[in-house]
């Protein structure tokens, strides 16, 4: 009876200890991690804090990781043909993408102040059978993605759905340029590595990559991915470093050699804008990020960091690249450099990397579709055949569109749009009214302490 006495219940229905109160604000929006009737809901181990969340590092590790290589071998060319407005584009895009992750990371927060079981409701999915959603249809569209439930809890259901959509058609989509680009270099290493003599086309070899692809996509989710965000990163520093070497090392150009500056067209500006779109779309995730962080309210350091790191280094290349080729250099970046032992390595490592960001980026698109096709989580050959032939469409698409500049900027200037900038505004406009109403209808606090100490008494 004791320790009942020594708790009460706010007005929201939290807990509080010995009579002090709390008050749930946006800038320390959330304290220690929650544990449900199904355990623990925080990662453990390498990258998580004694808190059982993850930290400010690892954090922003993830983010860098979601950024890929692409905005150090492709995003250059693109802003090159922009001329004097390339860096101004870019500039505003990673502003605007900055802020509006910023303020998502509010939602999140302000959601879970309102309705602190929408962190059950978007991550339960990785710890209950699929049997349990069977039996709660709605919890569907909100269990995949946090931001899906975040619009379910706005905008409802519908919208809920559409959102579910939207990102399910990105993260598709996502996988043609991926292909592209690693078949492409495929097709470069046998090029450099055999001085020109053996020229099997890119279109044959993203056949041969989709086939290899499969089996380890007919993988489950995996459960832990700490040691491969890590290697990740690591990886996109070392392709950096060996790209500024490859470019500085290359005397192939003739002494006399001017690079060619071209004038900014509209054509120009709308495809690098929906490249850097593109590239720097980490809003679909970044609710992912931060459900798992120990503090919440440090997602906008990752965030900040994160952005810092990957415009720097990409900053850095488009200046070499500028300085060196001009308007000559390549839209994958890689082609037009000479043959070098740091260029088969940089060849290497862009490929894998590519091919893991595909395996972990496609797990969440091929899940959710299993679920609405009620494919068991069990591995079998339903699972095999759905992920093989979503494989198989993407490598036709790949065919269809060998560019893969175009893809992108289809995709950055269609899809990502309304996930960067209009859904974040909306989302946040909506919670702070329904944050006010329920302040508005929050009891005072005296009068539930009242209420639990009536109980206790009696």
């Amino acid at each position: 009876m004791s320790g009942y006495y020594r708790t009460r219940v706010s007005g929201n229905g939290s807990a509080i200890g010995n009579g002090s109160s709390t008050r749930s604000t946006e800038k320390h929006p959330l304290l220690g991690p929650r544990v449900s009737a199904l355990g623990p809901l925080r990662p453990s181990g390498p990258g998580t804090s004694a808190g059982g969340g993850l930290s400010l590092v690892f954090a922003t590790l993830c983010i860098i990781d979601l950024f890929g290589v692409f905005p150090i071998v492709a995003l250059p060319r693109p802003i090159i043909d922009c001329g004097w407005l390339g860096l101004p584009l870019a500039a505003l895009v990673f502003a605007l993408q900055v802020y509006t992750a910023l303020l998502l990371g509010r939602c999140w927060v302000l959601a879970e102040n309102i309705d602190p079981t929408i962190i059950d409701k978007s991550r339960l999915v990785r710890w209950v059978a699929a049997a349990y959603y069977l039996t709660s249809p709605d919890r569907l569209y909100t269990a995949r993605y946090p931001y899906a439930a975040l619009a379910h809890m706005t905008m409802g259901p519908t919208m809920s759905k559409m959102v579910t959509v939207l990102l399910d058609v990105t993260v598709f989509g996502a996988g043609v340029p991926n292909l592209l680009v690693a078949s492409q270099n495929i097709q470069l290493f046998g090029l450099k590595m055999t001085d020109q003599r053996v020229d099997l086309s890119f279109c044959y070899w993203l056949i041969v990559l989709g086939i290899l692809l499969c089996p380890i996509m007919w993988l489950g989710s995996p459960k832990d991915m700490k040691w491969l965000a890590v290697t990740s990163v690591c990886t996109v520093l070392s392709v950096a470093v060996l790209t500024w070497i490859c470019m500085l090392q290359d005397d192939t150009l003739p002494a006399t050699y001017n690079p060619i500056w071209t004038q900014p067209s509209w054509e120009a500006l709308a495809i690098a804008y929906g490249i850097i779109a593109f590239q720097f779309d980490v809003h679909p995730m970044i609710l992912t990020v931060q459900v798992d962080m120990q503090h919440k309210n440090k997602l906008g350091k990752a965030i900040l960091g994160s952005f810092l790191v990957t415009g720097l280094l990409f900053m850095i290349t488009t200046a070499i690249a500028t300085w060196k080729y001009g308007a000559a250099l390549r839209y994958n970046l890689l082609q037009g450099l000479p043959a070098s032992t740091p260029l088969y390595v940089n060849v290497l490592l862009v490929t894998l990397q590519i091919c893991l960001s595909m395996v972990v980026g496609g797990s969440a698109l091929f899940q959710d579709i299993e679920d609405k096709l009620n494919i068991p989580r069990e591995f079998s050959w339903r699972r095999c055949a759905l992920r093989s032939s979503l494989v198989a469409v993407m490598v036709l698409l790949g065919e269809a569109v060998p560019r893969f500049d175009l893809v992108m900027g289809l995709i950055g200037g269609s899809l990502t749009g309304p996930l960067m900038f209009i859904l974040p505004p909306l989302f946040y406009a909506r919670l702070r009214r329904m944050s006010w109403r329920a302040r508005l209808q929050r009891p005072p606090p005296w009068k539930s302490y009242g209420e639990v100490r009536l109980m206790c008494l009696q």
